[in-house]
């Protein structure tokens, strides 16, 4: 079996973003609030079950999957090398916080644009963007602080390995130079769940962690970015740190 990677096609690849992102809506929408009211959790670890074991790591099973029926072998080398999650050099790590600092900036003009202007969104609006709400684990809860490694595993690397690894190559084979933007706004289409607001303001994001892949060569960066923006914060919301 021929094991090159090959190009896909905009509809295939839109299919790879979009069909996640529907079923993400719905366990937002139905599976953490059921699971929340079975098992008499809060939405947020609720949704820390639901979406480590209903979500991410589907996403990456689904990748081996694919890397397995496109002809490679599952071993811990050809799938790093195939999905070019690499060590990190001195201009992969000047790529990742240089582009932190960028897309952190952007995002931080369009938030004051969107509260200044006279367009009816106040900081409450951009404050509250996630449709889950997040609370610290109290109580029973606590367990739930163990959850968190595997969530972030599969959230964090489960999504890059797929979108950044496994697709942008191929997106690169049929689109060529314009492939990190076409990755991008897919990207976007995976989180149309929580809302335009959240879109617009994290535009800069789902742009740069794209493009520094395309770069650099090496998925590595868009996980480090990927735990740097989601990680600190899920962390200090468990721990009641910050609400």
């Amino acid at each position: 079996m021929d094991s090159s990677i090959k190009p896909i096609s905009i509809i295939r690849s839109l299919l790879l973003f979009l069909i996640p992102g529907v079923l993400f809506w719905l366990h937002m929408k139905w599976t953490v609030p059921f699971v929340a009211n079975i098992l008499s959790l809060s939405s947020y670890a609720s949704w820390l079950l639901v979406g480590t074991f209903l979500l991410f790591l589907p996403l990456f099973s689904v990748t081996l999957v694919f890397i397995k029926k496109d002809g490679f072998n599952l071993d811990k080398k050809t799938i790093l090398s195939r999905l070019f999650i690499k060590k990190m050099k001195g201009s992969d790590w000047a790529w990742t916080f240089g582009g932190l600092l960028i897309a952190g900036f952007l995002a931080g003009g369009i938030t004051y644009l969107l509260t200044t202007l006279p367009l009816g969104i106040d900081i409450s609006d951009i404050k509250d963007i996630s449709p889950i709400e997040t609370s610290q684990l109290i109580g029973k809860e606590r367990f739930f602080l163990l959850l968190l490694p595997v969530f972030f595993f599969f959230n964090y690397v489960g999504e890059e390995m797929l979108w950044r690894g496994y697709t942008l190559p191929r997106q690169e084979l049929s689109i060529g130079g314009r492939a990190w933007l076409i990755n991008g706004l897919f990207h976007l289409v995976f989180h149309l769940g929580f809302g335009m607001i959240m879109i617009i303001v994290s535009i800069p994001i789902f742009l740069m962690i794209p493009f520094i892949v395309y770069k650099t060569k090496n998925t590595t960066t868009a996980i480090i970015i990927h735990a740097i923006l989601g990680a600190p914060v899920q962390i200090m919301v468990a721990l009641g740190i910050i609400s």
